[in-house]
């Protein structure tokens, strides 16, 4: 599975999207009498035609509609689909109810929203739903002060930076999270601010996704390409979860965790001024890194035992042998190491390294 990115027509292979739509298989015949429909229907300006792709398995799914059983009312999930049943992606959210899905349609699309509590919000795949920052310095999604919320299916890319605060390899000059903007962001100073993020891309952003203070997030099957920085926790002091990501090329810092009880795991960290940052003692189950051409794998402050040790607890040095990453092909060669690694288990076909037959 292959596709020209718009612009800069760069190949990227994934099987985050040629496994299809992360909302499954659906039929195309969506019953609009599940939803309540606002009265005109347009296509917003800012989404473009999809570009052309032969990506096979991505269909939009049917939505749901409600069942009001004798024993009193209960609402089944709904699936609003943009701009099918709604001009826009802020607008779906504000109808969707906890336990709702807003399904995005192919397209380029550049809002910038604020998500809710209990939503899924899903695009037809990352190869084929864009969304695009333009280069301004806000944040395109935020989840501050939403539980339970799942983003999965899209590629952010470009969103860009004003301030003089800038997030180096030093931690320890951080500013607060909220002097930032990322493709992805939560302030975590309302309780229960929580994720899912899954299947997407980040691209050419200063910051893919930045989690600030009680921001909780599973981050799972993300490829991050050539942002500035991919992956931050800013000040957390709580929990979270990197599993199966690739970060590749991302200039300044790959992974920046400051004070946060932070599992890493199976990831592959490459090409990065620093690959991992760790600040304070907080810390969560480092292991089955894979780390390459970093210019500093591994970076901690402040005096305390290290916690990443190449050679140990299965964090390593060594080349993937993608088939070509500078150009966002990540399907292993037939001789990668990776292909039976132990540490990685199944983890791998998960990843999406392997290309379809």
């Amino acid at each position: 599975m292959s596709w020209k990115h718009p612009g800069s027509l760069t190949l990227l292979t994934l099987c985050v999207a040629a496994c299809g739509s992360p909302a499954g298989n659906e039929s195309l015949d969506a019953r609009d009498s599940a939803l309540e429909t606002p009265a005109t229907q347009q296509t917003p300006a800012s989404v473009e035609e999809a570009p052309t792709v032969p990506v096979t398995g991505v269909t939009e799914p049917e939505p749901v509609a409600g069942h009001v059983p004798e024993s009193g009312p209960i609402r089944e999930p709904r699936t609003l689909v943009v701009p099918k049943h709604y001009a826009t992606i802020q607008e779906a959210i504000n109808a969707a109810e906890p336990g709702d899905t807003v399904y995005v349609a192919p397209g380029v699309y550049s809002e910038h929203v604020v998500l809710k509590s209990g939503i899924k919000l899903l695009g037809a795949g990352a190869l084929i739903t864009l969304w695009d920052g333009q280069g301004e310095p806000l944040s395109l999604i935020d989840f501050s002060g939403a539980s339970d919320v799942e983003i999965s299916g899209f590629t952010f890319r470009n969103v860009g930076t004003t301030t003089w605060c800038t997030m180096t390899n030093d931690l320890y000059r951080w500013c607060g999270g909220d002097w930032y903007a990322a493709a992805i962001f939560a302030d975590g100073h309302e309780p229960e601010t929580s994720a899912r993020v899954t299947q997407n891309i980040f691209e050419g952003n200063d910051t893919g996704v930045l989690l600030y203070f009680h921001a909780v997030a599973e981050v799972r099957n993300n490829v991050f390409w050539k942002n500035g920085h991919a992956l931050a926790f800013n000040h957390l002091q709580d929990t979270g979860s990197v599993d199966g990501n690739i970060f590749w090329g991302n200039a300044a810092l790959g992974i920046g965790v400051q004070a946060g009880y932070v599992d890493i795991q199976r990831n592959i960290i490459a090409g990065s001024s620093v690959g991992l940052a760790h600040m304070w003692v907080q810390t969560g189950d480092i292991r089955c890194n894979v780390f390459f051409q970093n210019e500093q794998d591994a970076v901690e402050t402040f005096d305390v035992p290290p916690r990443v040790v190449m050679g140990e607890n299965g964090n390593v040095v060594l080349d993937p042998l993608f088939e070509d990453p500078d150009a966002g092909d990540f399907r292993l060669r037939a001789g990668s190491p990776l292909k039976h690694a132990k540490c990685f288990d199944h983890r791998m076909d998960d990843l999406g390294l392997t290309a379809e037959p």
